[in-house]
């Protein structure tokens, strides 16, 4: 089955190509825009269900301050966010203690061992192993496993050091992430521009100024496409479900696509009872301030080390991330459940028992078992600092590609990273491609 032509196809319907095609439509460019799920906003991934006190958020869920491109969008859309507590914990056997120098001292250990060009996180840990406590790098290990969903042999250090110069304020949307997706798809339709669901992508065959877009029996042709899969998407073979292929062959691109990071995360929400900030198995130093005072709770289980609330609402999210994600692999929702309700009662230091009938409801997504994504977001690995940017090269100013995974190192696996990366993308399209001319013939 075959399609009418258009100019613009963009492959996604995530953040960064939401905003690719908002921004090429805008500028008169026919857009379509075809996606594998029944939805749009990728891995922003809110659910309404009753009995819950808010939105249940699977996917990204903090605002992360200073991007101008996010910024715009929330401005335009009238969306405000919330603050987020800051307050850390640290949580071991019969003892809680408050950090409140958590970040400052992370920015210490991440100044320190970035000394070489290439060095990795653990490079840096071990090279300075005297100078740095045992706490401090425990804290390290954790922030780059548990934040960044990455090995600590393979992030690098000198990124980290970038990040955390950077010193971002983290917000929550108020109503959820998807309150961005929505105001992004009235865009779209405000724009006419079209929108394909349950479009899983089988080939990409292009040449110069000419592209051809196969789904099972369909097809789409278009002067340009913008590719925004998820890197995890990107190095999956044709074989398997979601993969790609393009024709000719992108070999250089493909290379570049298996030195980048992927990085892995499993979340757990659950709803506890609607009086856990006034009593039970809560600690009372955390209930304060209706339960503000939760903040995040860092530990040393192996699963779900990482615990925060999203107060006054009574809902507790757990987090894993990084190569422990291993340990989830193939198992049951359920069975990720258990293994979060035995971190949490460690955590909070009550029987599974008491905690077990505080909890009224719980869900759980892996996204490395999700075949339209394969990992949660990218993140920058030692020595190929630079795979983000020449991943984002167009080629023959035909095929462009955005999506988190292409922007900047200290930006990668950020919604404001996609959103700018879409920006970028629809402006070289603009400029590289065959567009302007045949606009100018056309009219």
């Amino acid at each position: 089955m075959k399609s009418s032509p258009t100019d613009v196809i963009v492959v996604g319907g995530g953040a960064a190509g939401l905003q690719a095609a908002i921004d090429l439509a805008r500028r008169g460019t026919k857009v379509i825009v075809l996606e594998a799920r029944d939805r749009l906003g990728g891995r922003i991934f809110d659910k309404i269900e009753s009995g819950w006190p808010r939105l249940i958020e699977l996917g990204a869920e903090f605002v992360h301050g200073g991007n101008p491109t996010l910024a715009k969008c929330l401005r335009q859309a009238r969306l405000r966010t919330d603050e987020v507590s800051e307050r850390h914990w640290r949580v071991r056997p019969s003892q809680r203690k408050q950090m409140d120098d958590n970040w400052a001292r992370l920015e210490s250990v991440f100044q320190l061992i970035d000394k070489r060009k290439g060095w990795s996180v653990a490079d840096g840990l071990h090279a300075h192993r005297g100078q740095i406590s045992p706490e401090d790098h425990r804290m390290a290990v954790s922030f780059v496993t548990g934040f960044q969903g990455a090995p600590v042999q393979r992030m690098s250090a000198r990124t980290m050091r970038e990040m955390m110069k950077k010193d971002d304020e983290q917000r929550r949307l108020k109503g959820g992430y998807g309150r961005l997706i929505e105001a992004l798809s009235s865009d779209l339709a405000r724009s006419n521009v079209a929108v394909v669901l349950n479009c899983c992508i089988d080939r990409i065959q292009w040449s110069r100024g000419r592209v051809t877009v196969l789904s099972g029996a369909r097809e789409w042709k278009a002067i340009a496409v913008v590719v925004t899969l998820p890197i995890g998407v990107l190095q999956a073979s044709a074989s398997e479900r979601a993969g790609v292929t393009f024709s000719p062959p992108l070999k250089a691109r493909q290379t570049l696509w298996r030195r980048a990071g992927v990085g892995h995360a499993v979340r757990v929400v659950l709803q506890m009872r609607r009086d856990i900030w006034r009593r039970g198995v809560i600690p009372a130093e955390l209930r304060a301030e209706n339960g503000r005072s939760f903040g995040f709770q860092h530990s040393d289980e192996e699963l779900f080390p990482v615990w925060w609330a999203q107060a006054p609402d009574p809902v507790l999210i757990g987090w894993t991330g990084g190569p422990a994600v291993g340990q989830l692999s193939g198992l049951r929702p359920i069975d990720v459940f258990q293994q979060a309700r035995r971190s949490l009662a460690n955590v909070l230091g009550v029987t599974l028992g008491a905690l077990t009938d505080a909890i009224v409801d719980w869900r759980t997504y892996n996204w490395s078992e999700d075949p339209f994504t394969r990992g949660a977001y990218s993140y920058s690995v030692a020595g190929a600092e630079d795979v983000p940017k020449r991943m984002a090269r167009p080629i023959a100013g035909t095929l462009f590609f955005a999506g988190e995974a292409t922007a900047d190192p200290v930006e990668l696996g950020t919604v404001h990273g996609a959103l700018s990366s879409g920006a970028r993308v629809a402006r070289e399209v603009m400029a590289l491609s065959p567009l302007h001319p045949l606009k100018q013939s056309k009219r």
